[in-house]
């Protein structure tokens, strides 16, 4: 694939304090992001429907719908940490700002290239209507490059943090509070590109309503965070307190029979229910924190041997790089799981037929995989030109297929 598939945010290099001091909880919390994504997918793409009457696997579902949930919130909190914390070189043009934009735009073509209903361009060209709808549909990867886009383009063009983040807390309640009004309004009259953005009319899975909430919230914490030498030393109670709040009222709210929106589709669009998907991921977050607060306070990443420290600091490191290139993984494992345009996955071979044993020995080594193709493709990336000739061979190859294919 393409430099794209990198993360968008690599975080900052370091984890002493400072302008670039990287946040353990944040790594931590996207690392299990992705824990959580290879292995979700395998069980339900993989595993046997006869498990579907067990309660273990209802329980697992649930959990594994915080997959994305965490997913976009980690990217708009990387996002705005890193954004914040070098506010200036980031609003002002330059190389930075040119490879961002760039990973947006290939983050926009690799989601849409996974979705080709076809390789050759020939057939491309003469698409039925309803299969270039089918095409359109927003996923995870359109999702986040466009929204990410748009951010740094606000970022740009208003140039003061304090705006910025009053602008993004508006779009935050926008896309919460009017996800049951855009979702039953008919936006068929707008080109299939845009409406595909708005609500799930064309089967996108994650239009901007209200899926963008988890980023902007991301946005908003990366913001109180933006000065912090430690920032879960500095955050672990305020999420904490902002975790309960948000569990406690939205379901107090919810039990009194208040429902403005009149019939709407509960589990996708409810501000209700998506506070409470807030409140589940933020958890996670105030949980790592308060580890990360512990671990300093025991000094426990600062003692031992020498060597335990080494294999201690070799750790972290990978949960890093396995956060900060969870698109590649994302990616991968979804070709891997599901097959592409260019060849059938392993869900085309197996069908829904493994056992829990089965699908659990498939997760780990898959996911044991995407940690080992993620420390290669990090280091790669280090010998500028040898990651270049590998860009560029992949779109040349791809791009000869296209036209050569029938």
């Amino acid at each position: 694939m393409t430099g794209a598939s990198r993360s968008i945010e690599q975080g900052p290099p370091a984890r002493v304090g400072g302008k670039g001091a990287r946040w353990l909880a944040l790594d931590l919390l996207r690392f299990v992001a992705v824990l959580l994504m290879v292995q979700g997918h395998v069980f339900t793409s993989l595993l046997d429907p006869s498990y579907e009457s067990q309660r273990w696997l209802r329980h697992h579902n649930f959990v594994h719908g915080y997959t994305a949930p965490m997913f976009l919130f980690a990217s708009g909190l990387a996002f705005g940490y890193t954004t914040f914390r070098a506010w200036k070189a980031n609003t002002t043009w330059g190389d930075g700002l040119a490879k961002r934009f760039r990973r947006y735009g290939w983050l926009l073509v690799i989601g849409y290239v996974l979705h080709m209903p076809a390789l050759a361009l020939t057939r491309l060209v003469h698409l039925d209507a309803g299969t270039v709808r089918t095409w359109l549909q927003v996923d995870v990867l359109q999702h986040i490059g466009v929204s990410l886009a748009l951010l740094q383009l606000l970022a740009l063009a208003v140039r003061r943090e304090k705006v910025f983040v009053g602008i993004v807390g508006a779009l935050f309640t926008a896309v919460v509070l009017g996800a049951p009004l855009v979702w039953a309004a008919d936006v068929s009259f707008l080109p299939s590109p845009i409406a595909s953005y708005l609500n799930a009319d064309t089967g996108s899975l994650f239009p901007l309503f209200p899926w963008a909430g988890f980023t902007y919230a991301g946005i908003l914490v990366a913001y109180a965070a933006r000065s912090a030498k430690r920032p879960s030393h500095d955050l672990a109670w305020p999420l904490l307190a902002l975790t309960v709040t948000l569990f406690v009222v939205p379901i107090a709210l919810n039990r009194t029979g208040l429902q403005p929106y009149g019939a709407h589709d509960f589990w996708k669009t409810d501000p209700y229910y998506f506070f409470f998907r807030l409140a589940n991921v933020l958890a996670v977050l105030t949980a790592w924190c308060f580890v990360e607060k512990l671990a300093d306070a025991r000094s426990w990443l600062d003692e031992g041997t020498k060597d335990a420290k080494t294999r201690m600091g070799e750790l972290l490191s990978l949960v890093r790089i396995v956060g900060a290139e969870s698109l590649l993984i994302y990616v991968v494992h979804l070709v891997f799981l599901h097959g592409s345009v260019l060849s059938s996955g392993l869900e085309h071979a197996t069908g829904r037929s493994l056992t829990f044993g089965q699908a659990s020995f498939v997760a780990a080594t898959l996911f044991f995989a995407m940690v080992a193709l993620a420390w290669t493709w990090h280091e790669w990336k280090k010998g500028t030109w040898r990651f270049r000739v590998l860009q560029w061979s992949a779109i040349s190859g791809f791009a000869y297929l296209m036209l050569t294919s029938q």
